[in-house]
């Protein structure tokens, strides 16, 4: 009886693997026959549940079928547009994104060992020419994803534009390094298109990649910090500060403000002092550093101190409203202490 009820639990595990298989195959005639996005996602549906059946998931053929598919539906509508017919510009990124996507998944798990126990791949230098070919086509669907205001999908083609070059698994197939300029522009881009998707922790990580590169559009600082500040978070906004203010100086005040704000909550006097001090040597005749200073001053409570620095802020600049308006409220309490 044991016996029987073994052999029948391998007739049943034979016939779910070969259930898989069949998916699979099944699937790959399904692609075959894709001619729009629409079929394209219909046929994606026959293949999910090979994504997750232990027999088939670790296999790249079957996340290469459909990342093949996607190419290649990129390449028929490109086609099409090219000869002057009406393309659906946002079916042809979202086939080219979502080729690439599975293409990744499949680089991922080709890989097998052989009898030897090397190492072998069967679809990577495929895999990895396909990515290569098409690098600079993520820089159009991004535009195109952005003129039709899909800034999530925006957001995606112009970060896989900016990642492919730096993807060590393309091998031999890895494009050449975009030059700074042009990898800064778009990590930017891609920074706006995520803060207009309202995903704030990918538009941060764009913008982060934008500043590691170095880009020289003051603005795009300022369009980081609005996003930390939206996220709430303080570390990240004193980072971007930093970096801005060591990049501009005192091009744009706004940068050290932040930073001295920044010090002057967590009670760091002394560096904001420090900081304070050096860009006035820097720059004796600005008056929001001596602005700045009084704030210090008057976080500190030492009133005197503070007065005298808003003082020297509004000598300096008479039309600067904060030293103003800091230096008449200063004034206003110590004529109520003394009547007091």
């Amino acid at each position: 009886m044991k016996k029987i009820c073994v052999l029948t639990l391998g007739i049943i595990a034979a016939a779910s693997m070969s259930a898989q298989t069949a998916t699979v195959k099944e699937a790959e005639k399904a692609f075959k026959g894709v001619n729009s996005y629409s079929s394209y996602q219909n046929a994606v549906k026959t293949i999910t549940p090979a994504f997750s059946d232990p027999e088939t998931s670790g296999n790249a053929q079957t996340y290469w079928i459909p990342g093949k598919a996607g190419f290649k539906l990129y390449d028929d509508m490109y086609g099409q547009k090219i000869i002057g017919k009406d393309v659906n510009l946002d079916d042809m990124g979202s086939a080219l994104l979502d080729g690439y996507n599975y293409a990744l998944k499949a680089l991922k798990v080709d890989t097998v060992i052989d009898k030897k126990g090397k190492p072998k791949t069967k679809f990577s230098k495929e895999i990895a020419g396909t990515i290569a070919n098409h690098h600079n086509d993520f820089a159009n669907a991004g535009s195109a994803f952005w003129d039709s205001k899909n800034y999530p999908k925006a957001y995606e083609a112009f970060m896989a534009y900016v990642a492919i070059p730096n993807n060590k698994s393309l091998g031999e197939s890895t494009p050449k390094a975009l030059p700074d300029t042009i990898a800064a522009q778009m990590a930017y881009y891609a920074g706006l298109a995520a803060w207009q998707a309202e995903k704030l922790p990918e538009a941060a990580a764009a913008f982060e990649e934008m500043m590691r590169i170095g880009y020289d559009d003051i603005s795009a600082y300022d369009y980081a910090y609005s996003v930390a500040y939206q996220m709430n978070d303080e570390a990240k906004k004193l980072e971007y500060s930093k970096i801005a203010f060591e990049k501009f100086g005192t091009a744009k005040p706004d940068f050290l403000q932040r930073i001295i704000s920044s010090y002057i909550t967590d009670k760091k006097y002394d560096e904001a002092r420090e900081l304070l001090e050096k860009a006035i040597q820097a720059d004796p005749k600005n008056g929001t550093y001596y602005y700045l200073i009084g704030v210090l001053y008057d976080d500190k409570g030492e009133k005197e101190k503070s007065q005298e620095s808003f003082k020297k802020a509004v000598e300096i600049d008479p039309e600067n409203a904060m030293a103003n308006f800091s230096y008449g409220t200063s004034l206003i309490q110590q004529y109520e202490s003394l009547d007091e």
